[in-house]
């Protein structure tokens, strides 16, 4: 499904997991249970059709649109607009030949085409380039954030056993080494900046979880029905 690389590269910060975080894991089988969910018509469609699918189903809307979108807007006060997901714009790209949206290597084939005109030839012509939001360097060294050093401590790491710590140890100090000299790999990357913001969740939500307080008074049908919804 084109997706492996992406699968392994993720699957590499399972090197960090404590024991009983590699007991829990060796309990789910994320792949398959995604597998025995696709569409009886899957098997029918073209190798890129069934790509785009996975991508919609693992990466967009669960995570581009989830995490780097509405909640980092919302957290914000700010509603985004995303008009490339347009229903109509969806069908209309759904329903084009795959390679007009794929020639070899060269991605959104004819979007290029249409804006040609109106972009500089230099943006519709470059490379697609990854980001990283943030880069996992910028909490290493002197000026990395005070609270880095806390929850990626032995003590913060073993009360919240998901990572083991002499495992993590071991990536700071490859981590440190870098710093100055480049970047780190994309595996490195990752996994420096997941086991962080693991551990900066734990603190918020597991380790200081807020007190409910007082039951909430619901007052009307839709938020009783609501409630229940998101209970179950």
């Amino acid at each position: 499904f084109a997706h492996d690389t992406r699968w392994r590269t993720t699957s590499a910060i399972k090197r960090l997991f404590s024991a009983d975080m590699h007991a829990e894991a060796a309990r789910h089988d994320a792949v398959a249970d995604l597998l025995c969910r696709l569409p009886e018509e899957f098997p029918r469609w073209g190798p890129l059709a069934q790509d785009q699918y996975l991508e919609i189903r693992t990466l967009m809307s669960g995570y581009l649109l989830s995490s780097q979108g509405d909640r980092m807007l919302m957290a914000h006060s700010v509603e985004g607009r995303f008009p490339f997901l347009d229903d109509r714009l969806v069908t209309l790209a759904n329903s084009l030949p795959a390679d007009y949206k794929l020639r070899i290597l060269d991605e959104k084939h004819v979007l290029k085409r249409v804006a040609k005109s109106i972009v500089p030839a230099e943006v519709v012509a470059r490379k697609k380039q990854p980001y990283r939001a943030p880069n996992a360097l910028c909490f290493m060294g002197d000026s990395a954030p005070a609270y880095v050093r806390e929850a990626l401590s032995e003590t913060a790491l073993r009360a919240a056993n998901v990572f083991d710590p002499n495992s993590v140890a071991r990536l700071l100090g490859k981590c440190a080494a870098k710093t100055g000299d480049g970047d780190l790999s994309n595996s490195d990357n990752m996994a420096l900046v997941g086991v962080l913001s693991t551990q900066l969740l734990h603190q918020q939500f597991v380790a200081s979880r807020p007190s409910s307080g007082r039951a909430v008074d619901l007052r009307i049908d839709v938020d009783r029905l609501h409630r229940e919804e998101v209970l179950v």
